[in-house]
């Protein structure tokens, strides 16, 4: 019976100590993905995709080892030793005193091992951030790597960095090798010291043979905690790595803002301004973007930025946008610092259709609608008529529940870009900014989606950012960059007469155009 009791217990205890470790390292991972929404491009671009992944897969694996039965077996590890230690001492202080004279080293040896393991279980685990990194970017690569015949460069690639994740791995497993038997010799000095005074003192009639009998029972006792604590210290040092490089993300992430559940002024049907005022910035380790650009974007109107490659144009979008954080007081919506705005409300005020589109591994209408309330398939079809993508998107088997591959790569560069304006254009926010959004688009096309666009969006405040002057002159104003600087602004055909950059790339645009007609 008591027998049962025991195992039942053993088992209901495994299932606890096993069950809470699993729910702590749930809750953590969802706090650490929590934690990586809110982080801005600057930190990705510091941090690669494969060492995040480590940290939020083996890192979490080794807390969850600490709080489970790493951090149970270090407790009882230590109750083990007191309780041992406090029955001898009971039988014999200085029979005690003498067992444990060789445990000083013990502790000496202890320290070092833990500074040694700290030092190899970190270099351990950011050796598997960069082999994670490297499969991804070659996973993510996979076509170039094909088109280039890199197969045998990418596999070496991996094997040399996989070999050194397998080095540093053995390295750390070899240091643990060693710590068991040093603890085994150690305990071992302490029995026979103890079989030798202690037998000495039962010869003298200082302690009885059962006494002996007895301590040495105790002393055995300590073997097996002794054995434990090479493992138990291992476990807990390899969570408690884990868990600081877990807690770097956690402490680094940015608070969540205040939240406005609805910003009225923001949300409302006016449409904004939008106003750059002497804005400059410089991308990390770069020369500056943005030189002291001024421009203003009435309610309402539509305002194209065009200029040569590298002219700054993008940059516009990711600051208003605060995707990269600008200078206070240089950056206004609706005559309002774009700083001091929650950044829900400011991004559902503003429709951004980056340079580069992404499209998630779902279907179509769930990569237009992304799950925002109030839009259904009606929104996502006319979202994707005013993209110019809609017929396209009829045209497969699926329709609109045809599903992407990942990042979008099983369509092609013009209809991922057409989507992600249709996403855009979906929630039908007051003010967008369209960075590049005709780059993949014939002629014809683009004449077509600017026309639905103009007047889609006729009472919505838009910025376009674009090299296709085509586009560019249908907006109301345009303003031209030039080396991360304003040069030029007005209407198209002010612009033209000037003469000035402006004049220059329309005159090649329109080459281009009659040399591609001809061909």
């Amino acid at each position: 019976m008591l027998a049962l009791v025991n195992g039942a217990a053993r088992l209901g205890s495994r299932f606890a100590i096993i069950g809470g470790a699993q729910r702590v390292e749930a809750d953590i991972r969802m706090d650490l993905y929590a934690a990586l929404q809110r982080f801005p491009p600057a930190y990705f671009a510091q941090h690669s995709t494969g060492d995040l992944m480590a940290r939020a897969s083996g890192d979490l694996t080794a807390v969850r080892g600490i709080v489970g039965f790493g951090g149970v077996s270090l407790v009882s590890t230590i109750v083990a030793f007191l309780g041992a230690i406090a029955a001898m001492l009971a039988v014999d202080p200085w029979l005690t005193l003498y067992a444990i004279a060789p445990y000083p080293v013990l502790i000496l040896l202890a320290r070092r091992f833990n500074a040694t393991m700290h030092e190899r279980t970190e270099a351990v685990q950011a050796e598997l951030g960069r082999l994670s990194a490297r499969v991804q970017e070659h996973l993510v690569g996979m076509a170039v790597v094909r088109a280039y015949a890199m197969e045998p460069a990418a596999v070496r690639a991996f094997d040399e960095t996989n070999v050194e994740y397998r080095e540093r791995s053995l390295g750390l497993a070899r240091l643990q090798a060693q710590f068991g038997p040093l603890m085994t010799l150690i305990g071992g000095i302490g029995t026979l010291v103890v079989l030798w005074l202690g037998g000495g003192a039962v010869a003298e009639g200082r302690i009885s043979l059962g006494s002996l009998v007895a301590f040495n029972g105790y002393l055995a006792y300590l073997a097996w905690p002794t054995l434990a604590l090479g493992w138990t210290l291992a476990v807990v040092r390899r969570g408690l790595t884990s868990m600081g490089r877990v807690h770097e993300v956690l402490v680094a992430a940015p608070p969540d803002g205040p939240e406005a559940a609805a910003d009225t002024e923001l949300a409302a049907a006016t449409p904004p301004s939008i106003e750059f005022r002497h804005v400059s910035f410089s991308y990390p380790g770069r020369e500056p973007a943005l030189v002291d650009v001024t421009f203003e974007v009435r309610p309402g109107e539509t305002l194209a930025v065009v200029g040569p490659t590298g002219s700054g144009k993008s940059t516009l979008g990711v600051l208003l946008t605060r995707l990269w954080e600008p200078r206070a007081g240089t950056i206004f919506l609706g005559g309002r610092d774009v700083t001091t705005l929650p950044l829900g409300a400011l991004r559902r005020a503003v429709g951004y259709v980056p340079q580069e589109s992404f499209l998630f591994s779902r279907s179509i209408l769930d990569n237009i609608t992304l799950g925002r309330e109030g839009l259904g398939r009606g929104e996502a079809e006319t979202a994707a008529r005013t993209a110019g993508v809609a017929t396209e998107i009829a045209a497969f088997s699926e329709g609109f529940d045809a599903v992407v591959g990942e990042r979008g790569l099983t369509v092609s560069g013009g209809q991922r870009q057409r989507v992600a304006l249709a996403r855009a254009v979906a929630g039908q926010p007051p003010a967008l900014v369209l960075d590049d959004v005709f780059a993949n688009v014939d002629f014809a096309k683009e004449e077509e989606i600017v026309g639905q666009l103009r007047r889609a969006l006729a009472d919505r405040t838009v910025v376009l950012m674009t090299h296709r002057l085509r586009a560019a002159r249908a907006a109301d104003r345009i303003v031209v960059l030039d080396g991360g600087r304003v040069t030029e602004s007005g209407t198209h055909d002010e612009l033209v007469a000037r003469g000035g950059l402006y004049a220059r790339l329309w005159r090649i645009q329109q080459l281009e155009e009659e040399i591609t007609r001809a061909s």
